[in-house]
């Protein structure tokens, strides 16, 4: 069986105190007088199935409203999809309950007592649910759900798939440019500017440590002479020809050398002098080669300051030390590297997007042929439809408008309609009143009700305007759209109601000076009463009683033929 609406409770909404209401598959009519409130229970489903919803519905001394919508079959619908978490279905996993509470500035949102965001519950009920209520039309008045009936009349699900797949192709190539960057002009300045860095601190050659050298070997160069003239002074001083202290040192160790023959106690005083006078000898030596070992060479001194200023303009672009500037060059090279990667992969990508563009344009292409060869069929059932439901003269007209492809194709479809003889075809919300919207949405139900996703349809009103001879002809279209949907219809014609599956009757009462809503289930005695009333006046009780009695006689009768015309159908 198919996911249909079970059961709708209302309470505290508007004149409904409390109210519950049991549900089947087929055609549902709901009848009573102007004003009863059977519109209320199509707002009340609105409100379960995420429709906007006025606080100021909130009966008169409650704090809050509630609406339980009730679905049954849902195992293997596509709703199973949108919830995602099992739990959400702990009432069975074929029943689903969408709820919602109305209360002053809020107004939120249950599956299956669990709060869920009303973007969910919307999209839940829009599965589950199409309500085609008095100023409820916008959803088909919007050029993508035109499209989406379009392509579900075509059968055009290969080619929406084949086109979303080639845009979705070209879209991650274009995410991919986006990510190697924005203006071409900016990357290559970006590249010039990577390479004079990565260039001039190549051609640098740091070595490892050069700062301290460098530093060091400056000190040096630029104080050569005084160097050079203080080692020569101390080797004069410590080995020269007048009184040196290697001399000296040589005279005392002599002397106690030979003291310590008499007085061991100065062996070791007189060992140690000897030593200083070896280590005089060395000092004087390793003097002499240092003082010869330093020149004033003015070249040299110039490279070094060359070569100081240089890594110091490096040090100050680049880096605090040399170790940092040596680490900015290897992440400009890797960046260059990177960046001229980059420019060879968007070079390729030219390309790419080109055949992706290439591509999706013979796919969008494909589905327009087949687009505009439905289009042309639509229009046609569609006014075939029209011309039973009492608008003969009304033009209705799918149009193709071009526009940039994308996942959708390069379509954007419009329905048009024009109502009277000599009149410019406008589009369907701009041209159409109440009534004729709502019998075009039948119209479009009708032929679309093989392809049509949503189970439970719902209309308000649809025979607004409609004579009792048309009735007829609404009554039929009703039923035999219910025999793949499940209908709920409001109506005021006895010769629609005649063809319900299930009657219900919703009328107000007034107990303890409170106006209630009620809602009654008919049964076959009560469904020929409840048509007898709506006939109306114009005879006596047993002649609408009659009269009554015939619609549901020759209704059943016709429904009889219908099923079993279906029933030899291959």
């Amino acid at each position: 069986m198919a996911p249909h609406l079970t059961a709708l409770a209302v309470k505290d909404l508007a004149l409904v105190s409390a109210l519950e209401l049991e549900l089947g598959a087929g055609l549902t009519v709901l009848t009573g007088e102007t004003g009863a409130g059977k519109s209320m229970l199509v707002d009340a489903l609105l409100a379960a199935t995420g429709g906007r919803v006025d606080g100021a519905l909130v009966r008169e001394g409650a704090e809050k409203a509630r609406v339980d919508a009730t679905f049954a079959a849902i195992a293997g619908h596509e709703v199973a999809a949108l919830l995602g978490e099992r739990d959400l279905a702990d009432a069975g996993e074929d029943v689903l309950v969408l709820s919602r509470e109305i209360a002053a500035g809020r107004a939120p949102a249950r599956v299956n007592r669990r709060s869920v965001p009303l973007s969910l519950l919307a999209e839940i009920g829009d599965a589950l649910a199409l309500v085609h209520g008095q100023g409820e039309q916008s959803r088909l008045a919007r050029p993508a759900v035109q499209r989406d009936l379009l392509d579900a009349y075509g059968a055009h699900g290969e080619h929406r798939a084949r086109t979303a797949e080639r845009a979705g192709v070209l879209a991650a190539l274009r995410r991919e440019r986006a990510a190697l960057g924005g203006d071409p002009r900016e990357r290559t300045r970006r590249a010039d500017l990577l390479a004079h860095e990565v260039r001039e601190i190549e051609d640098a050659r740091i070595r490892e440590g050069e700062d301290d050298e460098l530093r060091r070997d400056l000190a040096v160069a630029r104080s050569a002479e005084r160097l050079r003239g203080a080692a020569a002074s101390a080797h004069d001083l410590l080995v020269g020809e007048r009184l040196a202290a290697h001399d000296r040192l040589a005279v005392a160790a002599r002397e106690l050398a030979a003291a310590a023959e008499l007085d061991p106690r100065l062996a070791a005083i007189a060992e140690r002098v000897a030593a200083q006078v070896e280590e005089t000898a060395d000092l004087g030596s390793e003097l002499r080669r240092y003082a010869e070992s330093v020149e004033a060479d003015p070249e040299r001194l110039a490279a070094l300051d060359a070569r100081d200023v240089l890594l110091g303009e490096l040090r100050r672009k680049y880096g605090g030390t040399l170790a940092e500037v040596t680490a900015y060059g290897a992440r400009a090279a890797g960046e260059l590297a990177a960046l001229r990667s980059a420019e060879e992969r968007l070079a390729r990508l030219d390309a790419e997007e080109a055949a992706a563009r290439s591509a999706l344009a013979d796919a969008a292409s494909a589905l327009h042929d087949a687009r505009a060869k439905a289009a042309t069929a639509l229009s046609g059932a569609v006014e075939a439809e029209l011309g039973d439901l009492g608008l003969p003269h009304c033009r209705f007209r799918v149009t193709l408008e071009a526009q940039e492809p994308d996942a959708s194709g390069a379509d954007r479809v419009r329905f048009l309609i024009a109502p009277n003889p000599g009149e410019p075809a406008a589009p369907l919300e701009q041209s159409a009143s109440g009534g004729e919207l709502s019998r075009i949405m039948l119209a479009l139900e009708v032929v679309l009700a093989a392809h049509e996703a949503t189970p439970v349809l719902v209309f308000d009103e649809v025979d607004a305007g409609v004579g009792g001879r048309l009735g007829e002809v609404l009554g039929r279209k009703l039923w035999s759209l219910a025999r793949h949907h499940q209908v709920l219809c409001v109506s005021h014609l006895p010769q629609v109601a005649a063809y319900a599956d299930r009657h219900v009757r919703v009328r107000k009462e007034v107990a303890r000076g409170r106006t209630h809503v009620i809602a009654e289930t008919l049964d076959e005695d009560g469904i020929v009463a409840e048509l007898a009333a709506m006939l109306g006046a114009g005879g006596g009780a047993a002649s609408l009683a009659a009269g009554a009695r015939e619609l549901r006689v020759a209704a059943t009768a016709w429904k009889s033929g219908g099923l079993k015309s279906r029933k030899r159908r291959p």
